[in-house]
């Protein structure tokens, strides 16, 4: 009876695994094929069901996929607007860098077909310097940023299942914490 009562708990739609408190309630089949529709009408009616939508998240492993691919891990949390401004994101600050790589390479190859002790020839060198140290701090963003985003895929991996209402009842709607928009005005004389 009770195996009977563990595969009903199991066959039910929509659910990832049964509660351990499940069983209890759960009331002995009759001996005919008939009662088993009801059995599982009383499961369906009287057990509270985990969301389907509830994962088992090892939030580290978000965040290696996260540190692999840039959005992988926001898009692993169900954030693709994250994913995509983070794909945006550290895709300008990598074309920053080689763009600074680039005009750092133009101010060597000027180096070189310049004689040196010439204006031309320090100029070149300043500018190589300047592009030199805008690369690097253009690297070190794209460093904090790749940093940035593997936190927010492991922060985010941890409230996944997170389910909070916060607010008063809205009164009209009969929801908690459903958007909406308010005007007010407070005067003090």
């Amino acid at each position: 009876m009770a195996l009977a009562a563990a595969a009903l708990a199991f066959a039910v739609p929509g659910r990832a695994e049964p509660a351990a408190a499940d069983t209890a309630f759960v009331k002995p089949a009759a001996a005919d094929p008939s009662a088993a529709p009801a059995l599982r009408d009383s499961t369906l009616r009287d057990s509270t069901f985990r969301d389907s939508t509830l994962r088992d998240v090892k939030p580290f492993l978000v965040m290696a996929r996260s540190a692999i691919v840039p959005g992988w891990g926001q898009v692993y949390n169900r954030q693709p607007l994250k994913a995509v401004v983070v794909v945006a994101g550290e895709g300008f600050l990598t074309y920053k860098i080689f763009q600074e790589l680039q005009r750092q390479n133009d101010a060597i190859d000027r180096q070189a077909a310049t004689i040196a002790d010439t204006p031309e020839y320090d100029a070149a060198v300043a500018d190589e310097l300047t592009h030199r140290n805008r690369k690097i701090d253009w690297i070190w963003w794209t460093a904090a940023a790749h940093l940035l985003q593997m936190a927010d895929a492991y922060v985010d991996a941890h409230l996944l299942n997170f389910d909070a209402e916060f607010g008063p009842a809205d009164e009209r709607s009969g929801s908690r914490g459903a958007p909406r928009l308010s005007l007010s005005l407070h005067v003090r004389f």
